[in-house]
């Protein structure tokens, strides 16, 4: 089940993105429909909702500031019978913009 999925997330900064890649480090990865992806400047709050994809990795390009560190959570999802669940988060991955 997509509750027993563990995420582990990376990033990487070019000039202008921060791409962020995560995989499936336990747990079956096809049990998720896809991944939300959120990002924050700050480690422990303010996370807000940059997007879903069924990939294992999102670009950043929007509201990057040069020299500002971002932090980015990962969680799988999964829709049974109009119920949505989510796995656990993933670690958080940190990058500064270039």
């Amino acid at each position: 089940s997509v509750e027993s999925l563990k995420i582990v997330a990376c990033s990487t900064a070019k000039k202008g993105s921060i791409t962020v890649k995560w995989r499936i480090a336990g747990g079956d990865a096809s049990a998720a429909d896809g991944f939300q992806v959120y990002k924050s400047k700050k480690a422990q709050s303010g996370y807000t909702f940059m997007g879903k994809t069924k990939k294992l990795s999102m670009v950043n390009k929007k509201n990057l500031k040069k020299g500002t560190r971002y932090y980015y959570k990962v969680r799988a999802y999964v829709d049974i019978d109009g119920t949505r669940y989510y796995s656990d988060w993933s670690n958080k991955a940190n990058r500064i913009a270039k």
